[in-house]
């Protein structure tokens, strides 16, 4: 291209042949003086005129001269690309030059790139990581790139001993960008590690306040409030739904890896009759023990938590031994026809068992009552005993035939004499404190051919 000053001598020249041609067709002297400053004029514009560095249609700088502009523009973007270590991409004919009379022209290159610094608008071509087609991250290059992915894999790789991939599909790919939008490593890493936002809904229940679920979602109370405007907490209701609003990654690493577990194999429970039994009792009669296996799991952990299990192989080492248990179906009073259960003697709850207590065996149950709580026969029977017996105070026994006794102790009175048949559910005194008694109670047994039995059991 030729400069302004080649133009400039072009023009001259033409002038002058001009006015010499003007001289031979001998116009007047008027005339001439007119041309002659006409092309002093346009000699005297050209000769001032300056460089206009134009940028997307405005004027950024100006230089004494295209050749200088020029080279202003270019030295600036060398720099940039040395600095940023990438090209600098720009628009086709973001950038013109053209004549201008504007004084002040910027002499130095130095001074004319300080201006355009704080003008220009430059892009750079760079590499963006793209998660399921859609950009979250610009960075220098592809290096830096899988850099990145690298490091977000191996969070969860436990030192490469395990094998990683990404949940969504993950590209890295040629882009334009703004220099702001650039990232290091580290900061590309940090912004997919905790970019998102994972938003729960949790119901309020009843007996909760906004301090349980902000503790139970690991989360300052004042974020809770923030994410929910409308919350009131003086007012919560049960069922109001609250939003719990967390950083969540951008992308989801899955981990997968295969391992192996000793298990324990749980024991089964079998039961058979033993008819030498009355209904209710059970007999141990084989211990059960568990049995163990080997499996080989391959786990699947989603961001470092389980996400699945599948068992790829199991052996078992020890085979489980079942527990048997001998349950009786007997009827206490096979005789009548009964189904194997006693009346209840009296109206109480039981407040101590049968079996061993304060270092002794306790044969029978106690039940509360009020002092003098009239108490009934558990079944049809003969009355064996009515009167005083040791410790156990005011005592009745009543015989039901095939060796099934039932005994009444500590009463205040007794209704029956012995001898006397009764009907089940008959009245046969009141329940008291007599013999060994620390309160009113009614102490019940229940004795088959001599063999003390636990009373809950057929009541």
């Amino acid at each position: 291209m030729f400069g302004i000053r080649n133009i400039l001598s072009q023009l001259t020249s033409k002038l002058a042949t001009t006015i010499k041609e003007i001289f031979n067709y001998h116009i007047g002297a008027k005339t001439v003086l007119i041309l002659g400053i006409t092309v002093l004029v346009v000699c005297t514009f050209f000769s001032l005129a300056r460089c206009a560095v134009v940028w997307n249609g405005n004027v950024v700088a100006v230089a004494q001269n295209r050749e200088v502009a020029e080279a202003a523009v270019n030295d600036y973007f060398r720099q940039l690309e040395r600095t940023a270590g990438m090209p600098v991409k720009i628009k086709e004919d973001a950038i013109k030059y053209r004549p201008t009379w504007q004084l002040g022209a910027l002499e130095d290159k130095k001074e004319i790139q300080r201006c355009l610094a704080g003008k220009l608008d430059c892009q750079y071509e760079a590499c963006g990581i793209f998660i399921d087609g859609k950009q979250v991250a610009a960075v220098k290059d592809e290096t830096v790139g899988q850099e990145v992915l690298d490091k977000l894999l191996s969070t969860y790789s436990d030192n490469g001993q395990w094998k990683v991939d990404f949940k969504q599909k993950v590209d890295i790919k040629r882009v334009t960008v703004d220099g702001y939008e650039l990232m290091d490593t580290d900061q590309a890493v940090e912004y997919i590690q905790f970019g998102g936002i994972e938003v729960r809904k949790y119901q309020v229940q009843e007996g909760d306040t906004l301090w349980d679920v902000a503790t139970a979602a690991k989360l300052p109370v004042e974020e809770l409030i923030e994410a929910n405007p409308d919350l009131t907490p003086q007012t919560l209701q049960i069922g109001q739904e609250i939003k719990i609003s967390r950083p969540a990654p951008l992308v989801d690493v899955l981990t997968t890896y295969k391992d192996m577990q000793k298990e324990e194999i749980a024991y089964r429970v079998q039961e058979k009759v033993d008819q030498n039994l009355y209904w209710g009792e059970q007999k141990l009669v084989q211990k059960g023990s568990p049995g163990q296996r080997e499996v080989v799991y391959e786990i699947t952990l989603e961001n470092g938590l389980e996400a699945d299990r599948k068992v790829l192989q199991q052996k078992t080492i020890k085979e489980p031994v079942p527990q048997i248990v001998a349950k009786g179906n007997k009827k206490l009073l096979a005789f009548r026809g009964g189904n194997g259960r006693l009346a209840y003697p009296t109206a109480g709850a039981i407040v101590s068992p049968f079996g061993e207590r304060w270092g002794r065996a306790h044969e029978g149950v106690d039940i509360a009552v009020n002092y003098g709580s009239p108490v009934v026969a558990a079944e049809a029977g003969t009355v064996q005993q009515a009167g005083y017996r040791g410790g156990y105070g005011l005592c009745i026994d009543i015989s039901h035939g095939s060796g099934v006794v039932t005994r009444y102790a500590h009463l205040s009175a007794a209704a029956v004499k012995p001898g006397q048949r009764v009907e089940r559910g008959q009245f046969i005194g009141r329940a008291g404190s007599s013999g060994n008694s620390t309160g009113p109670h009614l102490h019940f047994e229940v004795i088959v051919n001599g063999t003390h039995k636990n009373p809950a059991l057929f009541i």
